[in-house]
């Protein structure tokens, strides 16, 4: 079946790059409409050649921020980089080198550290996401403002010190920030910057959400691979015998990721579907989660602002700088 094509505002359609759109598009605060293209997001980067970055350039992206992990950044550069005899260890990855040709800009600002990527951390990570309720993505996304706050500190740095005249007379200054999927770390980041601006929660949730058709051209491959996991095998494995799977269990499972298993288990289309379920709720996006979210910043952190004030380590001017270059002042 054809996928149906995206619309455009807000995507865009570029090759090899999923869930890459406008941030901005229809957003409003009640000063005056979220500005546009400054704030664009996308799932992981590593496949753009020249030609895909020539196009995001042109597009108004200057500087690409990365919140992915080192164990995640490795496995995107797998088999990428460049293994000639004799070649330095510390050759550039090809899609670096047409990002940096392009005259794109690259900060690595990883919201986990590379032992958050332990079994153990995986394994209490992934129990979250699958979830049935919107709790367990709130825990998931809580634990993200925690240990993202640096992270996310560069990104509003870099944003507040844009000058919007400059973004109006057509200078190209936009910020492309993604993780993995473009879904969760940096969906958390778009919801506190846009809830601190003042643009309702519904328009938040529903940005959010539009990463779902966002990322449907590899949901389905995004699923296979979660259900032919060792983890995902065994949290099948304890359904069909009507079992909880434990936290430990399932670490050991996520550690053993990559042993193929002798003997493939065969399961019934209960629990193939409950399993399916689960990992499409990891890979979802829903509006739920995203309210959710938001409620529990005020609850816990005080607000969005408050959150971007202690956490974040911002002060007056900063964000006085954000939303003035943020927001299209209908005061002129």
């Amino acid at each position: 079946m054809a996928q149906t094509p995206l619309p455009s505002p807000p995507f865009f359609t570029i090759p090899n790059i999923a869930n890459f759109r406008d941030a901005s598009i229809t957003l409003q605060t009640p000063h005056g409409p979220i500005r546009e293209r400054i704030l664009f997001r996308s799932a992981e980067v590593s496949k753009l050649d020249r030609a895909g970055w020539d196009a995001v350039r042109a597009l108004g992206v200057a500087h690409v921020f990365d919140l992915r992990s080192k164990p995640e950044v490795e496995k995107g550069w797998s088999g990428i980089v460049a293994s000639a005899p004799g070649a330095p260890k510390d050759v550039r990855l090809r899609w670096m080198v047409g990002m940096e040709d392009s005259g794109v800009q690259r900060t690595w600002v990883p919201v986990f550290r590379e032992q958050d990527y332990g079994p153990a951390a995986l394994a209490e990570r992934y129990q979250k996401y699958m979830h049935k309720s919107t709790e367990g993505f709130v825990a998931a996304y809580r634990d993200i403002l925690k240990s993202g706050a640096s992270a996310y500190r560069t990104m509003f740095l870099y944003l507040a010190g844009l000058d919007p005249v400059e973004v109006d007379d057509g200078k190209r200054r936009g910020a492309l920030i993604h993780c993995t999927a473009g879904k969760d770390r940096t969906g958390v980041f778009f919801g506190i910057l846009f809830d601190f601006l003042g643009v309702s929660r519904e328009q938040i949730a529903a940005e959010y959400n539009l990463t779902e058709p966002g990322l449907a051209v590899i949901r389905e491959v995004v699923v296979a691979r979660l259900l032919q996991s060792p983890g995902f095998q065994r949290y099948m494995l304890s359904l069909s015998q009507g079992e909880m799977l434990s936290q430990e269990q399932f670490a050991k499972s996520v550690e053993n990721r990559n042993v193929a298993d002798a003997e493939p288990v065969v399961f019934g289309p209960e629990v193939m579907e409950e399993g399916r379920q689960a990992a499409l709720r990891m890979a979802g996006a829903r509006k739920e989660s995203m309210l959710a979210t938001l409620e529990m910043v005020d609850r816990e952190f005080g607000g969005s602002e408050r959150y971007m004030r202690e956490y974040c380590g911002l002060v007056d001017r900063e964000l006085e700088g954000l939303r003035r270059v943020c927001v299209v002042s209908s005061t002129g």
